[in-house]
C-alpha cells in the first residue's frame, strides 16, 4: 500500500462520522474535503492537473491533501473551518452580484469545481441563492446557462444585476471556444425567470483595443450602474492599445438610456494596476462615484471621481492578500461588491486559494468623513 493511499484512506475514515451531520457548515466542509481528496486521487494516478493554458499554482497532490487534512482535523476539534464562507457544497464561488427584492438579498454567481481550473471543468451556468441575514442561504436552481450557437456557447461568467423601471437586467460575460469574451444581456421581472436578449452581445470594446472572435479577447466582468438622471453606465474588464502598439489592462466604459443600446465611452487606465483589472463595481454616494475593482496580483482597490466616466482618483488598496505574495495573480481577495442591507454597509470578496478553492466572504464596511472606507469584521454564523 502506498503512502498516498494510506493518507487518503485515513482521511476518508476520519471524515465519515461527519457525514451524519445535517447542518450546512458541516455538509459544506465535508463536501470540500471530498472534492480535494478525490481530485488528489486522480492526479496521483496520473490525471493531467492543469487546464488549456498550462500550469496554475496549487494543482498538486500535496496541496489538495494538506488542505483536506487541515479541514478534517478542525472538524475533529469541534471547529467549523469554513464558517463565514459561502459556496454550494463541493463548489467554488467566484464572480457574483447582489440585488435586494422584498427585503431579501439575492445572490447571482458563477461557480467552479474545487481542484479544477475553469478551462478544465467549464463554468456553464449562473447560480442563484437567497438570504435574509447574509449568513444563512437558500440555494436556488441555476438561472442561466450557455447557449448552443450563441456568443456564449462555451461558458458564462460574471453576472452583474441592475434594476430599472420594473425590470432586472443581468449583464454577463459570454465566452466562445476561443475565449473571446463579450457582454450579453438577460432580463427578468422576478429574479427567477430570465430571458436572453435576442441580439446578444450588447457590448463589445471600441476601436481602442483589438477584439477578435477567433482568439482570446478581453471583454468581461460587466456591471451596470443607473445614475440619478436615469442614464446607465457600464464598466467592464478589457485592455487598451498603448502608444508603442502594445496593450495594457484597462476599464472599459459604456453608457445607455434604455439598458440595451450602449454607447462606447472609451477606456480608463489605473497606474497601480499592472497585470489585469477585473470585476469593476461602481456606486454613487453623496454626489461622488466610487469604483471598486480587482487589482490582480494584489487584491481589491478603489477609486473616486466626480464624474461616472472620467477623472478617477485612486484611493489605493482595500482588501489585500495576507502572508506571502500569491504564486498566481488570481489568488487575491477579488470580485468585490459594496452594498447596504438593513441599515448596514458591507463589502464582499471571494479569495481564490491554490487549487481553485474559493468562497464568498462578506465584511462590514464603514464610510469615513473624508469619503474613504474602512473594512470591519467578517460576518460569521
Amino acid at each position: 500500500m502506498t503512502d498516498f493511499y494510506r493518507h487518503y484512506s485515513d482521511i476518508r475514515v476520519r471524515i465519515a462520522p461527519f457525514r451524519l451531520k445535517t447542518d450546512f457548515e458541516t455538509i459544506k466542509t465535508v463536501a470540500t474535503v471530498d472534492a480535494l481528496i478525490n481530485r488528489a486521487e486522480t492526479v496521483n494516478a496520473g490525471a493531467y492537473a492543469f487546464g488549456r493554458f498550462g500550469v496554475t499554482a496549487g494543482h498538486n497532490v500535496e496541496n489538495y491533501m494538506s488542505r483536506a487534512e487541515r479541514y478534517t482535523a478542525a472538524l475533529e476539534k469541534g471547529e467549523l473551518p469554513l464558517q463565514g464562507m459561502f459556496a454550494a457544497p463541493g463548489k467554488s464561488l467566484i464572480d457574483h452580484s447582489f440585488i435586494e427584492k422584498d427585503g431579501r438579498m439575492h445572490l447571482f454567481y458563477i461557480q467552479g469545481d474545487i481542484g479544477f481550473e475553469w478551462d478544465t471543468r467549464f463554468v456553464d451556468t449562473i447560480g442563484h441563492a437567497v438570504t435574509e441575514d447574509l449568513i444563512h442561504w437558500v440555494i436556488e436552481p441555476p438561472c442561466l446557462s450557455v447557449s448552443c450557437g450563441g456568443p456564449d456557447d462555451y461558458q458564462v461568467w460574471a453576472p452583474g444585476i441592475a434594476f430599472k423601471d420594473g425590470t432586472y437586467y443581468m449583464y454577463y460575460t459570454g465566452v466562445n471556444i476561443n475565449i473571446a469574451q463579450c457582454i450579453c444581456l438577460a432580463t427578468s421581472k422576478d429574479l427567477y425567470h430570465w430571458e436572453k436578449h435576442e441580439a446578444n452581445p450588447v457590448v463589445l470594446p471600441g476601436e481602442w483595443t483589438d477584439w477578435r472572435a477567433d482568439r482570446w479577447s478581453d471583454c468581461r466582468d460587466a456591471m451596470a450602474f443607473v445614475d440619478d438622471d436615469g442614464r446607465a453606465y457600464m464598466y467592464y474588464c478589457t485592455s487598451q492599445r498603448k502608444a508603442d502598439g502594445g496593450y495594457e489592462p484597462a476599464l472599459g466604459i459604456a453608457s445607455s438610456q434604455n439598458m440595451i443600446d450602449w454607447q462606447d465611452e472609451g477606456a480608463y487606465r489605473f497606474d497601480i494596476c499592472d497585470i489585469t483589472l477585473e470585476s469593476p463595481f461602481v456606486l454613487k454616494r453623496e454626489g461622488k462615484y466610487y469604483l471598486f475593482y480587482t487589482n490582480c496580483g494584489y487584491g481589491t482597490a478603489y477609486a473616486v471621481s466626480d464624474h461616472p466616466v472620467t477623472g478617477w482618483k485612486s484611493l489605493g488598496m482595500l482588501l489585500t492578500k495576507q502572508g506571502d505574495p500569491p504564486a498566481c495573480p488570481a489568488n487575491v481577495p477579488s470580485c468585490a461588491e459594496v452594498f447596504a442591507y438593513k441599515g448596514q454597509w458591507y463589502i464582499s470578496c471571494a479569495e481564490r486559494q491554490p487549487g481553485c478553492e474559493q468562497y464568498l466572504e462578506i465584511f462590514e464596511l464603514s464610510w469615513e468623513a473624508d469619503g474613504t472606507v474602512t473594512v470591519g469584521k467578517r460576518l460569521m454564523a
